[in-house]
């Protein structure tokens, strides 16, 4: 049996029990919680990732509904103990819900919510920030630095490479994918291309064939996975991507096959 959990608690004399499982950033959505006569109980404990029988402690014995991370595994355990309690709501803090099991929470009568939208611009910034350190090799260079390997400057130390004017490639056009398009091409001037499943009036040239989108690009960035072409699973299209030109994928660690691929995880 899991020890109880500490709690924070809002608004004790609410109407509607609302359970979150983590502190989050913020009074917003706290106050929107108090406003709607909810008593809220945030979970303070120093734990990264709550148990399933922490999180069903924390349910209790009544419970309107949970705010939830995508750090748990909200499966048939969970949505039960939470419809026995009288929950009705889950809000999964994240734009996926891989870690919602849908169908058993259909099954338990609980309603699912997540947060599509809210990262586009941040995630793109981050997808930008590693396309610039992967072309700059800032990485290498403050790693070369730290370790005193430093005796002054040569003409070829850690030139890296211009972005303006080559070609970026993106594949997944999606929101993540569009937003990171606009900013390399408006802040970097590079052209740009990019392929996916469905094409897209936002961005500057559609390529329909897969290899051709391949040899087209100086730099490629992945941020999603396209089924039916596993760009980062065979090694004889991704190997001429695998240098100072190729930021890691913006994307799921779940779409790179480093064993298939028979390459170090460092090198990815």
């Amino acid at each position: 049996m899991a020890k109880p959990v500490s709690i924070e608690v809002w608004n004790p004399n609410g109407k509607y029990r609302v359970v979150s499982t983590k502190s989050m950033p913020g009074t917003r959505w706290i106050n929107l919680l108090i406003e709607q006569d909810c008593r809220l109980e945030i979970c303070t404990e120093k734990k990264t990732i709550l148990s399933v029988e922490d999180i069903i402690a924390l349910i209790g014995d009544k419970c309107d509904g949970v705010i939830g991370q995508l750090t748990e595994d909200w499966g048939e355990t969970l949505f039960a103990a939470l419809s026995k309690a009288g929950g009705k709501a889950f809000s999964n803090m994240a734009v996926g819900y891989n870690n919602v099991d849908v169908n058993a929470a259909n099954k338990y009568g609980v309603a699912v919510g997540n947060t599509p939208g809210v990262l586009t611009e941040t995630t793109a910034e981050l997808a930008a920030s590693l396309s610039l350190a992967a072309a700059r090799r800032i990485v290498e260079a403050d790693e070369f630095m730290r370790a005193g390997l430093y005796d002054g400057w040569l003409p070829h130390l850690f030139v890296g490479n211009l972005l303006k004017g080559q070609t970026v490639g993106v594949i997944g056009a999606g929101r993540i994918g569009s937003a990171y398009a606009r900013m390399m091409v408006e802040g970097f001037k590079m052209n740009l291309i990019y392929f996916d499943l469905y094409q897209s009036t936002r961005l500057e040239k559609f390529v329909t064939a897969y290899g051709q989108f391949l040899k087209a690009n100086d730099f490629i960035m992945l941020q999603g996975k396209i089924k039916g072409y596993p760009v980062w699973h065979d090694p004889n299209r991704v190997e001429p991507f695998l240098n100072e030109n190729a930021p890691p994928p913006a994307a799921s660690p779940s779409i790179v096959n480093a064993k298939a691929l028979g390459l170090p995880v460092s090198k990815l």
